[in-house]
């Protein structure tokens, strides 16, 4: 009997044991009262999602500047100073480069002296011309009087018909030695290079010691206005007018500008079934070469989004939705072309809806917005 208790009193320990692992003892919550805390998110920038009836398609083209230089020299010579940098701005006559004038100067020197050469020689025909002239003169009242016959006056006038030619070529002398010196000393022009405009140093080309050759450039300077040069299909030929004005969206500068027509091409290229135009650009802090678009507005329905709102991940693209309860919810979407800072969304957002546009990366699934 005492061993059938002490059995029993196993049974009822190892019975509770297995009760309180089991939690039959611990008090429990019912179902509902946990709630998961939510996180507050403050600072981010929200927006909405546009749909809109006319969007921008965006046609590809250069920016290039209204005035361009390309500066070289009329002489041959090694650069002795190159003064600029490239994007420094000059104004018009600052001196860009010199070349080495040393031969020039020699040059110089030399014609200086067939100059005196030849002034030597036109004073001494002179002289002879006169001392003839006088002779010829005096043999011509002779001649009239019969003191002399008509052959000895034939020999002073041959005389003084050559020293008449030959005060003409000492004179003809005289101004050639002075035009080879003008063209010298307008080719020592050459070795010092201005600037011929103000505006800036887009490209330089040589260094100090490098040979300058006749023809090539060694700078080019550029000055504003900008233009943009782009082709559009011929479907727009009948609407694109002189005068209209258009935005440009500037890749580099990530901003949209101006553009005023001011070129248009009256044929179509009959390869490409496009046509060549040119807007005066009001963003003179352009350069030329960047990459740019111009905006043709176009009648279509979509939804535009700006880029800013973009959340990508890997091949995930996605954009922060703002229920109506102000949590966050992470909502994939496909994308379209890229229109100016905005982007279109092809699917994912039918419009209207708010959205974060700024602050994406620091938004989180279930979070709310705070203030």
């Amino acid at each position: 009997m005492r061993r059938y208790l002490k059995y029993i009193g196993f049974l009822v320990v190892i019975s509770l044991v297995v009760l309180w692992l089991a939690g039959v003892f611990t008090h429990k919550e019912k179902s509902g009262q946990v709630e998961r805390e939510q996180k507050l998110i403050s600072g981010l920038k929200i927006g909405k999602a546009e749909k809109v009836q006319e969007v921008f398609v965006g046609y590809v083209g250069n920016v290039v500047a209204d005035n361009t230089a390309e500066i070289s020299t009329r002489v041959a010579g090694r650069i002795t100073s190159v003064r600029v940098k490239e994007g420094q701005m000059v104004k018009r006559g600052q001196v860009l480069l010199t070349i080495d004038a040393s031969d020039i100067l020699a040059q110089a020197n030399a014609v200086g002296e067939q100059v005196k050469q030849a002034e030597y020689a036109y004073r001494s025909a002179l002289a002879n011309y006169e001392a003839v002239k006088k002779t010829y003169e005096r043999y011509q009242s002779l001649l009239k009087e019969n003191a002399i016959t008509q052959q000895e006056f034939d020999q002073i006038k041959a005389q003084y018909e050559s020293a008449k030619a030959q005060l003409e070529q000492a004179k003809a002398g005289i101004s050639a030695a002075q035009f080879q010196k003008k063209a010298v000393l307008s080719a020592l022009e050459y070795t010092t290079i201005r600037a011929p405009f103000d505006g800036y140093v887009s490209q330089k080309r040589v260094d100090v010691g490098d040979l300058a050759t006749p023809g090539t450039p060694l700078l080019i300077v550029e000055k504003p206005p900008y233009k943009l040069e782009v082709n559009l299909p011929e479907k727009y030929m009948s609407r694109v007018r002189i005068g209209d004005t258009y935005d440009v969206y500037v890749e580099a500068l990530n901003k949209t500008v101006q553009g005023r027509v001011s070129e248009v091409s009256p044929s179509v290229d009959p390869a490409t079934r496009t046509f060549r135009v040119k807007l005066t650009l009001s963003d003179n802090n352009l350069k030329s070469g960047m990459y740019a678009k111009l905006l043709m507005p176009e009648s279509l329905s979509a939804v535009l989004v700006p880029e800013s709102a973009i959340l990508r991940r890997f091949d995930f693209t996605g954009v922060w939705v703002v229920k109506p309860d102000k949590t966050l919810e992470l909502r994939f979407v496909k994308l379209g072309e890229k229109r100016g800072n905005m982007v279109e969304v092809l699917s994912g957002l039918s419009g209207g809806e708010d959205i974060v546009i700024e602050g994406v990366e620091r938004a989180c699934d279930g979070c709310k917005v705070g203030g």
